[in-house]
């Protein structure tokens, strides 16, 4: 039974994983870039779907393969190392208060943002000068930078999470599934 759960959760994660990958690169095209956070949007819809170890997985790994392949996040300054870390860390949070906890999308949300908008600044600081290039300016841009993204994952998440879990019970894939040790 465990066994057909985690190939199910898997697959849901390669999916949400395609998506962070292909969602950037339509925003590229259209000149939207990284101001709605275009990686984060399917990313963080998934974590509240998947597994923590999955969720971490998805989106540790997501940035990196993108910019394997399309060359976005950018390697040189590492921000793609950073949204790595930011990435994973949220998206592991996410999955296990929404399962552990059973907490509310919106106060997922709230804290998940407050703790990748800490993370940024941390990683800004402990990175960024490496570079030389201005601390205080840089943190300022990417955190206004990520405002209407933000402001996106919230209008966007409390409708398309519900929808994804009704699509996957109408076809009956079970995606996380307390474990009795």
């Amino acid at each position: 039974m465990h066994n057909n759960i985690e190939i199910n959760n898997l697959v849901i994660a390669v999916l949400f994983t395609a998506l962070g990958i292909v969602l950037p690169i339509l925003f590229h095209l259209v000149g939207l870039g990284s101001v709605f956070l275009p990686m984060y949007l399917p990313l963080i819809i998934g974590a509240f779907l998947l597994t923590g170890v999955n969720a971490l997985l998805m989106g540790i790994f997501t940035p990196l393969i993108s910019a394997l392949l399309t060359g976005m996040p950018p390697f040189y300054p590492p921000i793609v190392f950073m949204m790595s870390v930011q990435l994973g860390i949220i998206c592991f949070f996410i999955s296990y208060v929404t399962h552990r906890f059973k907490v509310n999308i919106l106060i997922t949300l709230v804290l998940a943002i407050a703790i990748d908008r800490i993370l940024l600044v941390v990683l800004i600081y402990l990175i960024i000068p490496l570079f030389h290039i201005n601390f205080g300016l840089y943190t300022v841009y990417d955190l206004l930078k990520g405002i209407p993204g933000i402001i996106l994952i919230f209008i966007l998440a409390p409708i398309l999470v519900p929808r994804a879990l009704a699509v996957i019970n109408r076809y009956s894939l079970r995606l996380y599934e307390e474990r009795e040790e």
